[in-house]
């Protein structure tokens, strides 16, 4: 099943709906993201976490109670007068996303969310679908299955390459050394990546999903800009964003990329290096 809305629940977000004040609080705030899922269900994260699950048809899921330790959330937001008040709706929000940063402090989500967010324009390079990707493997014979893997951002070139393609790159991002080496270090994505460029089904997934996903997201107003024809390559290619600190750090980094073991027929990823420090000007 694609990862797409139907379209009574896509309307749920529009002008003077019944989930509308709840999405343009969730637009206004940039540490939150809109993601459409399967079984035609949206997902708002906060640092890769779940803050909140609707389902068409379905009662609102709040932000899970392992985050909580025994406390609660003021705000019940499945409540039909809560989502009456963007007040209340930014209130859950606040109190969830709170919870969520104590329970699990890492700055790798704060880039991965900081990307997502200024790569939303049809005009300005490449723009960022969705998040947390994974291809569903449940109808497929346990014999011709590929690892199990999550891509942190999946993004398109809306510039069609040489054959008039417009290129889907599988983007993981690390921040710092401690985030590339050993088990989910940059080679075994790459490993991980290469399974998914070698399996027709994976790839028919993807492909179907960023259709779906940029259609839907340009109706919302989350991808802004001209939208253009778009004719997607049928197999991703790969991309490392990592982010250092140093002069030293990243000269480790480029070490490691150079020692990468990279299958012939799976090219080269394309890496972008990013400096994490911040350099004060009058």
């Amino acid at each position: 099943m694609a990862r797409e809305l139907s379209s009574n629940h896509l309307d749920k977000y529009k002008n003077g709906n019944e989930l509308f004040k709840l999405f343009n609080v969730v637009q206004k705030d940039p540490e939150l993201s809109f993601e459409i899922r399967r079984n035609d269900e949206v997902i708002i994260y906060y640092c890769k976490k779940k803050l909140l699950t609707i389902s068409q048809g379905k009662k609102i899921i709040p932000l899970d109670s392992n985050y909580l330790k025994g406390s609660h959330l003021s705000v019940d937001i499945s409540d039909k007068d809560t989502l009456k008040s963007e007040a209340e709706i930014k209130k859950y929000f606040k109190e969830a996303k709170k919870y969520v940063y104590e329970y699990s402090k890492k700055s790798e989500f704060a880039v991965q969310q900081n990307i997502a967010l200024g790569s939303r324009s049809f005009d300005k390079g490449l723009v960022v679908v969705d998040m947390e990707w994974g291809f569903p493997q449940s109808k497929i014979e346990e014999s011709k299955r590929i690892s199990k893997t999550k891509i942190d951002l999946v993004a398109f070139n809306p510039q069609p390459n040489k054959e008039g393609l417009n290129d889907i790159y599988l983007v993981e991002v690390k921040h710092s050394l401690d985030a590339t080496q050993g088990k989910s270090g940059i080679q075994d994505h790459v490993d991980k990546t290469f399974e998914i460029c070698q399996c027709k089904e994976a790839c028919e997934a993807l492909v179907n999903d960023v259709k779906t996903i940029i259609d839907q997201k340009t109706e919302l107003g989350i991808l802004k800009g001209t939208k253009p024809v778009i004719k997607l390559a049928t197999v991703p290619k790969m991309m490392f964003f990592l982010s250092y600190r140093s002069d030293e750090e990243l000269e480790q980094l480029k070490k490691e990329v150079a020692g990468l073991k990279t299958p012939k027929d799976m090219g080269k990823p394309v890496v972008v290096y990013h400096n994490y420090t911040i350099q004060l000007h009058l």
